[in-house]
């Protein structure tokens, strides 16, 4: 491809603007030609535009991309509205917000106006299934195919394309495209064609690919044995590894260097774990890990979250916004949104969060069908802990017995309050909403201030005593328990967001102090007999005797330790220590860290996949029922204390 080019209105031109390889590839010289011209000239304004928007030089200059594409797409330059519209969707504008309706609209007029940009963005994110659009690699693969067959000289891009989309279903079909598309100059698919072996299991054909598009100028290739495993990396001698970590160091530096912003990931990971030779170093991470956010990668955005709350530092919330509107859509980040929109750390972006990301969260927390029924009260104490009560009276809350079970004779009800009403639309319950009920006499009997109910309260007047969050119907004003532990476990995630971390677990003198001594959970669910009499329990276990059952569940019982004197703790081990750790804690209380470093393999796979791919569910769900609790859905438990956990708070992944 050429470095630089004249400035005209017509394909010759805009094809140089097709793909964010092309872009980046341009010379200095071209980029400061089209600065030159782009108060005059459309295209050029275009040009330097896109360049600006996948480059963003100092991290300053989405605001003037924005300005130019704009000038050039109402000067009659399509393809610079389907890149304005792009930026509209990423929430990379100067309204700072995601627009996916201004994004489609963008994109619709600028494909019917002849934009081939727009048509090029459609059948890759058709592959993908990316920026709304449904998943259908096998329809782009048709549309290209036939299209290839008439136009065999056509732009090698759509070769490219036709890999990807036949990746999955057509290896060999997919590599061919990939070669022609090499074999007509065109470096971009080395980086394609070598994942593809990589993806096969071929490491060493993929990294010979890899260096040969390396030597032909593909800055991508320069980076790829970034992607190598960490074990396959200490499999190497000394002398190999300070090679091979020389070699990575200077191929991801060169590749920042040229504005590849997943190179800013890889770097931004390898420091973080301390994997392919580099030292862990936190602080450097972040640094790289800003470049590749200055340039829009959603990983880098995620990376940087996950940081920031490790350091416990402030723009956790931010940052996870900004990977959510670039595609990171686990639970992570959105319960990190969820918790800055009902904290209002993120108040100037409200309206984009009820419209787009909240629904996404609910989404990620979905109630398990054997507990969705589960119904229960939160009750806050003035020392700042949570109970969790099991309610059992039907649709509707007996108050009286409430009122006696915290010592109150009788409530007030908060219908609403600003922090109220975040936290029913974060829960996007319908027909009702969290209310809070307060002790009335909390002043004449002198109860200690509750902070936590004051925040909520939000009207400069304390609460007093304890408080009890409840639902409330929407017209009739009836007051409600709260339905399903999932529901349940996201409404403490957001009531501590929006007390600042006030609220917490209690101790077991706590626990104690409010009478609350004996295990359990949910009514349902504390029939330790009843659960046994399941027959579904005991699909696997129709080959042995009544007796050997029962002797397994007096075991299972003898082993319960229903202690409340034992200290929680934190544990760490390195990951082929994993099962020890586990040995060591009790669960129900304790916190298991996990170190991965130096097992790159590990590196990308979410928390999710990583308690199945090693292995460790059926002995952390045997520690957690030796140790007074129960598993109630895939991840949630009930302690010996009655409360709500998630086994993925109590083993965290370093």
């Amino acid at each position: 491809m050429q470095k630089t080019f004249e400035i005209t209105p017509d394909r010759n031109f805009l094809q140089h603007f097709l793909t964010g390889c092309r872009v980046k590839s341009l010379a200095p010289e071209m980029v400061e030609k089209l600065k030159a011209c782009s108060e005059s000239d459309p295209y050029a304004a275009y040009g330097y535009g896109r360049w600006l928007s996948l480059v963003n030089p100092g991290g300053k200059c989405l605001k003037e991309a924005e300005v130019l594409l704009t000038w050039a797409g109402s000067s009659g330059v399509q393809d610079a509205n389907a890149a304005l519209a792009q930026m509209y969707f990423d929430g990379r504008t100067e309204a700072d917000k995601a627009m996916p309706k201004m994004h489609a609209f963008f994109m619709d007029t600028s494909y019917k106006a002849g934009s081939e940009l727009a048509q090029v963005m459609t059948m890759e994110n058709t592959i993908f299934g990316d920026y709304g659009f449904r998943e259908d690699p096998a329809l782009v693969a048709d549309i290209l195919q036939k299209h290839i067959e008439k136009h065999p000289e056509c732009d090698t891009l759509y070769y490219d394309l036709l890999g990807m989309a036949l990746e999955d279903t057509d290896p060999e079909a997919a590599q061919k495209a990939f070669r022609v598309n090499i074999d007509r100059g065109d470096n971009e698919s080395y980086y394609s064609l070598a994942s593809l072996y990589q993806s096969a299991g071929d490491w060493d054909r993929a990294c010979l690919v890899a260096d040969e598009g390396a030597r032909n100028g593909a800055v991508n290739c320069r980076r790829f044995k970034a992607r190598m495993s960490q074990e396959d990396f200490l499999a190497l001698s000394p002398e190999e590894q300070e090679a091979l970590h020389k070699e990575i160091s200077e191929g991801l530096d060169y590749a920042i260097a040229h504005h590849d912003r997943y190179a800013c990931f890889l770097k931004g990971i390898c420091l973080y774990y301390g994997n392919l030779g580099y030292t862990e170093d936190i602080i450097q991470a972040l640094e790289s890990l800003e470049r590749g956010c200055e340039m829009g990668h959603g990983n880098c955005f995620w990376l940087k979250s996950v940081i920031l709350h490790e350091l416990g530092r402030g723009g956790v919330a931010k940052a996870s916004l900004q990977a959510a509107r670039l595609g990171d859509r686990e639970q992570f980040t959105l319960e990190q949104v969820a918790r800055g929109y009902v904290s209002r750390e993120l108040s100037n972006h409200a309206e984009e969060i009820e419209e787009l990301w909240l629904k996404e969260y609910l989404k990620v927390n979905p109630e398990d069908e054997d507990s969705k029924d589960s119904r229960g009260v939160i009750a806050v104490y003035p020392q700042g802990f949570y109970y969790a009560m099991d309610v059992d009276d039907g649709e509707t809350l007996n108050l009286e017995a409430l009122a006696e079970k915290v010592d109150a004779r009788g409530f007030d009800v908060v219908h609403f309050s600003p922090v109220l009403s975040r936290i029913t639309k974060a829960l996007s319950l319908e027909g009702c909403h969290v209310a809070m009920l307060v002790d009335k006499d909390g002043y004449m009997k002198d109860l200690p201030d509750n902070m936590a109910g004051t925040i909520i309260y939000g009207q400069a007047q304390e609460i007093r005593g304890t408080v009890i969050f409840v639902l409330e119907d929407d017209k009739t004003y009836s007051l409600m328990p709260m339905v399903g532990l999932q529901r349940v476990y996201m409404f403490i995630q957001l009531l501590n967001a929006a007390t600042g971390g006030l609220v917490r677990l209690p101790s077991s003198e706590e626990l104690e102090s409010i009478g609350a001594e004996d295990p359990g959970g949910f009514e349902e669910y504390d029939d330790f007999e009843e659960k046994y009499d399941d027959p579904d329990i005991f699909d696997g276990y129709e080959k042995f005797p009544d007796q050997e059952i029962e002797q397994e569940i007096e075991e299972d019982m003898v082993n319960v330790d229903t202690s409340t004197d034992a200290e929680p703790k934190e544990i760490t081990v390195p990951v082929e220590k994993i099962m020890e750790g586990i040995a060591q804690c009790n669960l129900c209380i304790d916190t298991l860290i996990v170190s991965l470093q130096g097992h790159s393999e590990f590196a990308f796979a979410s928390t999710e996949d990583l308690f199945y791919r090693l292995g460790i569910m059926e002995a952390i769900e045997k520690n957690i029922k030796q140790h007074g609790g129960y598993m109630i859905d895939e991840w949630q438990y009930v302690d010996s204390r009655q409360v709500p956990q998630d086994i993925r708070s109590r083993v965290r992944f370093k």
